[in-house]
């Protein structure tokens, strides 16, 4: 069941939205807003609920530029919208970079939301990830990333930032395994 592209409740909700836009014999066209966070599958929901390709889907932040209409039926109007971000005033280029709100390339510092992924997850999940010997520190471990992925400036120095750029990208991608337990 998990390897199948079927997309399950997808008839329960259609089922249900037509349901409700033919409340009291009264048939009325309802529109309906999927919005959340970047990169969380509503353009996807979309496409499986029209069994079709009918807006762009992708794991970059900031794909879906415009809210689009599609029709579901003459009834039923779905609004894809862009990617909705809630930031507290703490927020900052760290926690936006690892909830892929923001597009790696345009960080200003892409070290910091690496140091954070070091403080999440288990040194020995990264070494064996990455192939890497022990590391004590962000710069250790970013310097024997970017020296394994051939990520060199001139003169052999080694680029710091490009390496932290792969580590993020892997770690949207979900090639780095992190996961918290619910608060109960």
């Amino acid at each position: 069941m998990l390897q199948t592209s079927d997309c399950l409740g997808a008839e329960t909700l259609i089922k249900l939205l037509k349901n409700y836009s033919r409340s009291h014999e009264l048939i009325v066209s309802i529109t309906v807003g999927i919005v959340g966070l970047p990169n969380v599958g509503k353009s996807s929901l979309i496409n499986s609920l029209k069994r079709s390709h009918v807006v762009n889907v992708g794991a970059t932040p900031g794909l879906t530029q415009s809210m689009q209409e599609v029709y579901l039926d003459k009834n039923v109007k779905l609004l894809d919208c862009p990617g909705v971000v809630m930031l507290e005033s703490s927020d900052d280029d760290v926690s936006i970079a690892l909830r892929n709100c923001k597009r790696i390339e345009k960080l200003e510092d892409p070290v910091g939301p690496v140091k954070k992924i070091l403080d999440l997850c288990p040194a020995e999940r990264l070494m064996s990830l990455y192939k890497l010997p022990s590391f004590s520190f962000v710069d250790d471990f970013l310097c024997k990333v970017a020296t394994l992925r051939g990520k060199l400036k001139k003169g052999g120095i080694v680029d710091v930032e490009a390496a932290a750029r792969i580590v993020l990208h892997d770690w949207n991608e979900g090639k780095i395994p992190y996961y918290t337990l619910p608060l109960v």
